[in-house]
């Protein structure tokens, strides 16, 4: 059987559109001689809709959709939809089979709880799936996003006697992904003796982003086919054909390609037709106008120069080389004569005020000002270049290098900045090595190096991982060298700032770790993380 993955980038409530791409590619997979095309989870409505789904006219628009499917898709389609329940009082996360003038829902998702998004608040279940054949193939068809889910789903399956199972998602990216999901579904189609054809979204929806994985898994565990990532459009294959090598992921490129794709739809999908960042010559902005500039073109990103009296000459040559190097428009905006205007004004209310972190900040708060200004007057949508390191530690101005519509780097550690600069420049070469090779600086006093502030990189992003990516003990974590002062100086910070963190802008996710997404703690929060004082255990006896 000739069967077709469609990778399929679908905008959230846009009926018309999204049925339309869905019909286009039905037709193209004709053209082709395709047997049968699978679609992924939400494929009709776009995902995620989140409250949409509890407007009743939302959810009619999409009977509607589904309507003119059944009426127009020229093969077999297996595609996610909305559905009633079996007693027409709720509504369920499905997948139908469209054949012939005729639509029949043949499952609805069986794990309610197995995603970034709550399923529960809007959906109910209604039955697993039922079998169904296509020309000799008998066929069964899941929706699972989580791995875990993915597992249990297709052992259940195979009790039903099946040739194939039929996986549909709308699974967000997260570094290690693919690698990780590949290996499940070889090991589960191998263990329970089918075959596994994987369907998940493609593209990206505030600030998640679907990498569009397709994959054809054998029985025995071999790769029969798999797509291109973070790109749209079919892969089509036959059922029976030869095993194709296994393709692995160059790491730096895939989550390169899942940041372009989440600043693009994110753009794209909310009418932003242009974007402005301010370049300061450092790591952080090189990296953010790269993406920037390969997520629209670089005839739509203008990059903003605000140099002080501390910014070096250094700085402003690498910026405007770098500006050069992506083609991008730049434009230079002197914040000296402004900053002076607010110092002179507030020194009778500063008097006997030592100058500290006031007067550092006012500089980032001007050009902030002067972003939005630009905003405003031309249309422009600002990109904050702040990054995870930072934001767990608090280390930015509110209201100032903070500010931004969109973050397309806060979910990177500080190392991971670095390591997507250095693959950037393997593509083109761009970001100049002084910016790669310097230390970070805010430049907002003399010889300010960000090591003055906070620890330094490579020892907090080891610290960060720790914590939170793998949940390690205040003791484990002091056992692999890191001093008390150094784990409680971080920890205190991260604690502290999360009152920043809520008011950060959104941001593409690429761990399992975001914050405000995975990692949420109290704002207003007591607690002071120390190592567990184990009780003293009579003699002889022995801990369970």
């Amino acid at each position: 059987m000739k069967i077709a993955l469609a990778q399929i980038n679908q905008t959230a409530g846009k009926y018309e559109e999204n049925t339309q791409k869905i019909l286009d590619f039905a037709n193209g997979a004709k053209q082709q001689n395709v047997d049968l095309i699978i679609f992924p989870e939400f494929a009709v409505c776009g995902g995620y809709c989140n409250d949409l789904f509890n407007n009743k006219d939302f959810i009619i628009s999409g009977f509607k959709s589904a309507e003119l499917i059944t009426s127009q898709t020229p093969i077999y389609t297996i595609c996610g939809v909305i559905a009633n329940d079996k007693l027409n009082q709720n509504i369920t996360n499905a997948v139908a089979l469209f054949h012939n003038d005729n639509m029949k829902v043949i499952a609805s998702k069986y794990n309610l709880n197995d995603s970034l998004f709550n399923d529960l608040k809007y959906f109910k279940f209604s039955g697993f799936s039922n079998v169904f054949k296509i020309f000799d193939k008998n066929m069964a068809c899941v929706i699972a996003d989580g791995t875990e889910s993915v597992i249990k789903n297709i052992e259940k399956a195979s009790w039903l006697g099946i040739d194939i199972c039929v996986i549909l998602s709308c699974s967000p990216y997260y570094k290690g992904k693919i690698e990780e999901l590949k290996t499940v579904i070889a090991n589960c189609a191998k263990e329970n003796a089918i075959d596994v054809a994987y369907v998940n979204m493609l593209g990206a929806q505030d600030g998640y982003v679907f990498e569009g994985l397709s994959l054809y898994i054998d029985k025995n565990g071999n790769i029969k086919v798999q797509g291109e990532t973070f790109k749209e459009g079919l892969t089509i294959f036959d059922s029976d054909a030869e095993n194709v090598e296994n393709k692995v992921n160059d790491k730096n490129k895939e989550l390169y390609d899942a940041l372009v794709l989440g600043l693009k739809d994110y753009m794209t999908k909310n009418n932003f037709k242009k974007c402005a960042l301010g370049i300061s010559g450092g790591i952080d902005s090189a990296l953010t106008l790269a993406i920037a500039v390969d997520a629209i073109g670089a005839q739509n990103v203008l990059g903003v120069l605000m140099p002080s009296k501390y910014t070096s000459q250094e700085s402003n040559s690498c910026a405007l080389e770098l500006c050069k190097n992506l083609n991008v428009q730049t434009k230079t905006i002197p914040i000296e004569k402004i900053y002076n205007v607010y110092i002179d004004e507030l020194t009778p209310f500063f008097e006997n005020k030592q100058k500290d972190l006031t007067e550092e900040n006012l500089q980032a708060r001007i050009r902030s000002n002067i972003l939005m200004a630009l905003s405003n007057k031309f249309g422009y949508f600002i990109l904050c270049t702040g990054n995870k390191s930072e934001d767990a530690v608090g280390y930015s101005t509110l209201y100032g290098d903070a500010t931004g519509g969109y973050a397309p780097i806060s979910d990177l550690l500080k190392k991971e900045v670095y390591e997507l600069s250095k693959y950037r420049n393997t593509l083109s070469k761009v970001i100049p090595d002084f910016i790669i090779q310097r230390a970070p600086t805010a430049e907002l006093r003399e010889n300010q190096k960000d090591s003055d502030s906070i620890p330094e990189y490579d020892i907090l992003d080891d610290i960060l991982e720790k914590i939170f990516d793998n949940n390690m003990k205040y003791s484990d974590i002091i056992n692999t060298g890191v001093s008390n002062e150094v784990l409680d100086r971080i920890w205190k910070l991260v604690c502290s700032s999360e009152y920043k963190r809520r008011q950060s802008p959104l941001g593409t996710k690429v761990s399992k770790t975001a914050f405000l997404r995975d990692v949420n703690l109290p704002v207003g929060n007591g607690y002071v993380w120390k190592p567990m004082k184990e009780k003293s255990l009579p003699s002889g006896t022995e801990k369970e």
